[in-house]
C-alpha cells in the first residue's frame, strides 16, 4: 500500500514540476509537500528517491532534495550528440528491420498521438522514448545503443522540465508526422534520408524546448 502512495506523490510532485509549480532549481520541502498532498513524510520521501533517481532531482548532503536546473549548453550539448548518435543509429537499422519491427513502430506512433491528445505525460515520454530505443536497438551497435539510451534519459528530463507539454491547447504535435516520415524512409531503405530525418527530428525537438519558461500566474511556493 506505501509503495501505492508513493507512486501517487512522485506523480502529483513530477507534473508539478513540470507544469511550472515547483522551479527548476527549487529545494524539495519535505514537510509542506507532505501537508499538502495529505500524506506521511516517509512517503513523500519515498518520492522524492525516485524522483533523484530519475533524474528529476539531485541530493546534495546537508542541502536536501532541489530540483535540477540544466544550464542552456547542458541541454544543447545533450541533444546534438543525441542527434549524431540516432543518425547512426538510423542508418545502421536499416537492412535489420523486418515487417514485426515495422508493424511495432507505426503502432508506438498510433499510441505516441493518442496519449499527447489524453496529455498522459508519463506514457507519452515512455512510448517516445520507446520508438527511438527500437530503431537504435535495431542498429546492432550495443555501444550506440548504450549511450543513446543515457541520453534519451537525460533529453528526457529537459523535456519535462521545458517543454510546454501541458500549455499546448491544440493536438498539433510535430513528432508523429516526422516519426512517421523516419519509418517511411526506413521502409523505403533509404539510409541517408532516414538518418537526415532522424537527426532534423530531434533538431526540431530541441529547438521546441523553451528555456526561457517562467511558472505560470498561479504558480505555488511549495
Amino acid at each position: 500500500m506505501s509503495g501505492n502512495l508513493e507512486k501517487v506523490a512522485y506523480e502529483k510532485i513530477k507534473v508539478a514540476i513540470s507544469k511550472g509549480y515547483i522551479k527548476k532549481g527549487n529545494k524539495l520541502k519535505e514537510v509542506s509537500l507532505a501537508k499538502s498532498l495529505n500524506m506521511s513524510r516517509a512517503t513523500v520521501k519515498g518520492a522524492f528517491k525516485r524522483l533523484v533517481y530519475e533524474g528529476l532531482a539531485e541530493h546534495e548532503p546537508n542541502k536536501g532534495v532541489s530540483v535540477v536546473n540544466p544550464s542552456p549548453e547542458d541541454i544543447m550539448e545533450a541533444f546534438q550528440v543525441r542527434a549524431q548518435l540516432e543518425e547512426m543509429a538510423t542508418i545502421l537499422a536499416v537492412g535489420n528491420l523486418g515487417p514485426e519491427d515495422f508493424k511495432n513502430l507505426h503502432e508506438l506512433i498510433q499510441k505516441e498521438t493518442e496519449l499527447f491528445k489524453a496529455r498522459d505525460l508519463d506514457q507519452y515520454h515512455e512510448i517516445n522514448n520507446a520508438f527511438h530505443l527500437k530503431i537504435a536497438e535495431k542498429s546492432g551497435n550495443r555501444v550506440l545503443l548504450h549511450y543513446v539510451r543515457e541520453l534519451l534519459q537525460k533529453t528526457t528530463i529537459y523535456c519535462i522540465l521545458f517543454d510546454p507539454f501541458y500549455q499546448l491547447l491544440d493536438t498539433n504535435n510535430p513528432s508523429p508526422r516526422e516519426h512517421q516520415k523516419i519509418v517511411q524512409y526506413l521502409e523505403n531503405k533509404e539510409k541517408k534520408k532516414a538518418g537526415l530525418e532522424m537527426k532534423t527530428h530531434l533538431e526540431s525537438t530541441m529547438s521546441g524546448i523553451d528555456l526561457k519558461k517562467v511558472p505560470p500566474n498561479d504558480y505555488l511556493t511549495v
